[in-house]
């Protein structure tokens, strides 16, 4: 373990334990469409991959099913797909491509890039000044006798002059102890919801921001940590 020490704590510093990446579209779908057969059959997944799909329900208000790297979702408003695997984030990348590449004509006014991250800490002292510094304990002194942060968001307006924005999420880790959650919510909006008739003014954002949406979100959870 690559262990940094900063004062009396020492906070680690190494690769995310648990990491993981989502990307979320909202607009108007036909979730019937989005089942491994249709993938396999555009070339967008193996045909084996498609026959070994854990499908845990397809029906026309909804599609969810599993593969060993992939967790995909539709509804009639939001389509979702996750990896918990690095080296599956481009593959994840493609395959939302390809797919609205192919569903051109479906209205899509709004997307997420998820960043999760599960930091384990170097020891307890880190994990509790790590909290302390996040959030300050002297404002709750007299209200609350032993308060912890449980919870922290900070959000901003994009600053690359896209319509959406940035939100943090920051919270004690629930798999990796004693550990720390980071979430980066990246969120992009078309300029004219009202103009929307199709994919391609999402779709192509999407390609351009992609790899500097990932990049930021690692460079946000790793200076967070390095300030202690």
């Amino acid at each position: 373990m690559d262990v940094a020490t900063r004062g009396n704590t020492s906070i680690s510093m190494q690769h995310p334990e648990i990491q993981g990446v989502s990307v979320v579209w909202l607009g108007d779908f036909n979730p019937k469409i989005f089942q491994p057969a249709w993938f396999a059959a555009e070339g967008l997944i193996r045909k084996q991959e498609a026959e070994k799909a854990n499908i845990e329900i397809i029906h026309p208000e909804a599609v969810s099913f599993t593969l060993e790297w992939l967790r995909l979702q539709a509804t009639r408003e939001r389509f979702f797909v996750a990896t918990t695997q690095e080296p599956y984030y481009e593959v994840v990348r493609d395959l939302v491509l390809g797919t609205f590449s192919l569903l051109r004509h479906t209205p899509v006014h709004k997307m997420g890039i998820n960043t999760d991250m599960h930091f384990r800490m170097g020891s307890e002292d880190a994990w509790h000044a790590f909290g302390h510094r996040l959030a300050p304990k002297d404002l709750w002194q007299g209200i609350l006798e032993n308060p912890g942060m449980r919870s922290l968001t900070m959000e901003e307006s994009r600053p690359d002059g896209y319509k959406g924005y940035i939100r943090v999420k920051v919270e004690p880790s629930a798999r990796a102890h004693p550990g720390v959650y980071i979430n980066i919510n990246d969120h992009y909006e078309v300029a004219d919801p009202k103009s929307v008739i199709g994919s391609d003014e999402i779709r192509t954002l999407f390609e351009r921001v992609w790899g500097e949406s990932l990049r930021r979100s690692a460079h946000i959870a790793y200076t967070l940590l390095e300030k202690q």
